[in-house]
C-alpha cells in the first residue's frame, strides 16, 4: 500500500485503508496559555484525554466511525467540574462521523443525539456553576436565567459541529489529496467560531507535504492559516452577551440600551483588532492512512493597537496514537 501511496512521479496520495473493527486510541493533550504585554506567560488550563477512534461501518463510498473519550483530566477545576456532571448525565456519548472512501471527514452523524445530551446536562450544569462560584445573591440580576441562556446558545447544533471539527478536523483534511511534495497549495476556508454573535469569517489557508520529513513509511503534512478579524466583528460577539445579560436585570429594555451607548462610546476611539494564526503538522502512516501524530499551535492576539494593552493566547493540542509495544 505504501508503494501506492508514494508516487513514482514525487507525489504522495494520502488514502484511509481501514476495515470495521479497526481501533486505535490516542493521547490528545491541549494547554491554553496568556502571554501579556510585558511578555510574562501563564498557563491558563491543561486537559489530557484518551480517545478512542473505531470503525464501525463501511461501504463502497464511505466509511463511518465512532470517537470516545475513555479517560479526561482537566486542572482547570470548573472544566473538571462541566466534565463531571457531563458524565453523570450521560452526557459523554461517542461521536459518529463519516468519511469518504479515501478518509476525508465528511459529516458528523449524531448531533442530533449530542444536542439533547448537553441540554439534558444544562440544568444540573447551572446549578452546580452557581453553587461554586458563589453566585446566588445577585441583586437584581437573574444568574439562573442567565447561564441557562448562555448555555442554550452553545448548545446550538451548529456550534457543536464546529467544536468537533475543530478537535478532528485536521486529523483528516490531508485524505483524499494527491500532492507534490514541498509546493505549497493554498484555498480559502471558512473560520468558524464556536461563540454565539460571531459571523462566520474566512481565512486563508497554506498546506504542504514536508519532503525532509516524508519516506515510504509515513509522510509529515503541515498547514498556516491566518485571518483578522474586525473591530465590529468582536462588536457583535461582545454585544450578544450584553444582551443576554441585560435580558436578565430589572429594567432591561433601558439597561440594554445604556449598555449598548456605553460600550459604543467606550471603543470608539479604540484601534482594536484580532490576529488568529494557526499552524498544525500531522504525521499519517502511508499504509493504513491512520494519523499517528498531530500538533496544533493557535495563536490569537488582540487589543488596543495603539496602546500597550496587548494580549496573547495560545493554545495548543498534540495527539499521539497508542500503539502497542
Amino acid at each position: 500500500c505504501a508503494a501506492a501511496q508514494m508516487m513514482p512521479d514525487s507525489t504522495v496520495q494520502f488514502v484511509a485503508y481501514w476495515n470495521v473493527g479497526d481501533k486505535y486510541q490516542y493521547n490528545f493533550e491541549s494547554i491554553s496559555k496568556e502571554i501579556n504585554a510585558q511578555g510574562d506567560t501563564s498557563i491558563l488550563k491543561r486537559t489530557t484525554e484518551i480517545v478512542e477512534f473505531e470503525v464501525v461501518a463501511q461501504t463502497d463510498q464511505s466509511y463511518q466511525v465512532k470517537m470516545t473519550t475513555k479517560e479526561s483530566t482537566h486542572s482547570d477545576p470548573q472544566s473538571q467540574l462541566i466534565n463531571k456532571i457531563m458524565m453523570e448525565c450521560g452526557g459523554n456519548i461517542p461521536v459518529l462521523f463519516t468519511t469518504t472512501a479515501l478518509g476525508a471527514l465528511q459529516s458528523i452523524d449524531n448531533i442530533p443525539e449530542l444536542v439533547e445530551a448537553f441540554t439534558k446536562a444544562a440544568d444540573p450544569l447551572v446549578q452546580a456553576l452557581i453553587r461554586e462560584k458563589g453566585l446566588e445573591e445577585v441583586e437584581g440580576f437573574d444568574m439562573q436565567g442567565f447561564l441557562q441562556e448562555i448555555l442554550k446558545q452553545t448548545a446550538d447544533p451548529a456550534i457543536i459541529q464546529n467544536a468537533i471539527v475543530e478537535s478532528i478536523g485536521r486529523l483528516f483534511f490531508f485524505h483524499g489529496a494527491r500532492l507534490d511534495i514541498d509546493h505549497t497549495y493554498d484555498f480559502e476556508e471558512p473560520l468558524n467560531f464556536m461563540i454565539p454573535g460571531v459571523e462566520q469569517l474566512t481565512a486563508k489557508t497554506n498546506f504542504w507535504v514536508d519532503g525532509e520529513l516524508t519516506d515510504e513509511y509515513s509522510a509529515v503534512c503541515r498547514t498556516y492559516t491566518s485571518a483578522d478579524i474586525s473591530k465590529e466583528t468582536l462588536m457583535s460577539a461582545i454585544g450578544t452577551y450584553a444582551n443576554i445579560s441585560a435580558d436578565h436585570m430589572e429594567n432591561s429594555d433601558s439597561l440594554k440600551t445604556a449598555i449598548n451607548e456605553a460600550m459604543e462610546k467606550a471603543v470608539s476611539d479604540i484601534s482594536l483588532e484580532l490576529n488568529w494564526e494557526q499552524y498544525t503538522s500531522t504525521e499519517i502512516h502511508l499504509g493504513t492512512g491512520w494519523p499517528l501524530r498531530h500538533y496544533q499551535d493557535k495563536y490569537v492576539r488582540g487589543g488596543d493597537t495603539d496602546s500597550e494593552y496587548i494580549k496573547e493566547k495560545i493554545e495548543s493540542m498534540y495527539i499521539e496514537i497508542i500503539l502497542p509495544e
